[in-house]
């Protein structure tokens, strides 16, 4: 995709090698887009194997390279059981400050239907981040990227309790590797799976930061809403970065 490799910055920090290794909107239409979902095509393949990780210490204090149990399960099981496992998270952002959000497809065996990250998606075993970073651009949003142009924020823990109706009740136990993307390009270049992705948008962040934070109880606890609810150490990181590129 020529014209929208062209519509990429160059990021600002390196990479880590450890994640190289293998082992508001202006008009409706540039600001929304949707596609007819098919529910006869799955969104992941259940059998999937996801390597498993050591628990962290602390949740929300974790930081850096999680630690493998020298495992691996497969995606449903790692899903029902609560298993460690990692994933990768790529927020795609422009000089005006808008974010772009993808509406997970029907078919998705955790949080179907709800607004979330422009491209996510877990670490296959024997994958490396930043494979699994470029693959998923490539199957979500048609993207052809290179990884000198992710710029990596760092690498987090959350966990997450929900119920779909291919999984059941589920745990969704994660290390996160979070990522920006500056893109100027507009949606109507982002050739987007049906059977990942039913729309894409444009949300100015602060906007989005306001809504997600209504989704954060009193207690900090997770409140049901059309986004799929981010901890306050995810916001804290994700939003500082924002504000320390475009400003408030």
């Amino acid at each position: 995709l020529a014209r929208t490799t062209q519509a990429f910055a160059p990021a600002l920090r390196s990479i880590p090698i450890h994640l190289v290794a293998s082992k508001s909107s202006v008009t409706l239409r540039s600001a929304f887009r949707t596609r007819a979902l098919s529910m006869a095509a799955p969104g992941q393949d259940l059998s999937e194997l996801f390597d498993v990780y050591k628990p962290p210490s602390s949740i929300p204090g974790f930081r850096g390279e999680p630690e493998r149990a020298g495992i691996s399960r497969q995606r449903k099981l790692v899903h029902t059981q609560g298993d460690w496992h990692r994933a990768i998270h790529i927020w795609l952002y422009d000089g005006q400050g808008n974010l772009i959000i993808q509406q997970r497809s029907e078919g998705k065996d955790t949080f179907p239907g709800k607004w979330d990250v422009s491209i996510a998606g877990h670490v296959s075993s024997g994958d490396s981040v930043i494979e699994t970073a470029m693959k998923e651009s490539k199957e979500e949003l048609g993207l052809d990227i290179k990884k000198e142009e992710l710029e990596y924020l760092g690498t987090i823990a959350t966990s997450m309790a929900g119920s779909s109706p291919i999984t059941g009740d589920f745990l969704c136990n994660e290390y996160k590797d979070i990522f920006l993307l500056k893109y100027e390009g507009h949606l109507d270049d982002l050739k987007f799976a049906p059977e990942e992705v039913q729309a894409v948008s444009r949300v100015d962040w602060r906007s989005l930061r306001q809504q997600l934070e209504e989704q954060i109880g009193p207690d900090g606890q997770s409140i049901d809403g059309r986004y799929i609810p981010r901890p306050r150490h995810y916001m804290d990181l994700l939003f500082g970065a924002l504000e320390e590129r475009i400003g408030k």
